[in-house]
């Protein structure tokens, strides 16, 4: 398991960083990345979904639904 998932949100993370061993060029990127983060978050931008994998044709799915159900075809014995 990530650091990132096991503490939780990037704020966590970031609270648990030491700041005395960081270099100032790490805290420059970190002031960067959150300038940036909530620039986008003024502006409304959505980050990307992540892909799940899986995607449904829902045309196909309502196709189905409304087709009706197909009538077994019965056969019967002659006598």
């Amino acid at each position: 398991m990530t650091d990132e998932k096991r503490l939780g949100s990037e704020l966590d993370l970031l609270m648990s960083l030491d700041p005395l061993e960081m270099s100032e060029q790490d805290i420059d990127k970190i002031i960067a990345y959150e300038r940036q983060a909530r620039l986008e978050f003024e502006l409304g931008v959505k980050s990307p979904k992540k892909d799940k994998g899986v995607s449904i044709d829902i045309g196909n799915v309502v196709a189905k639904l409304t087709a009706g159900v197909a009538q077994p075809t019965i056969s019967r014995r002659k006598l």
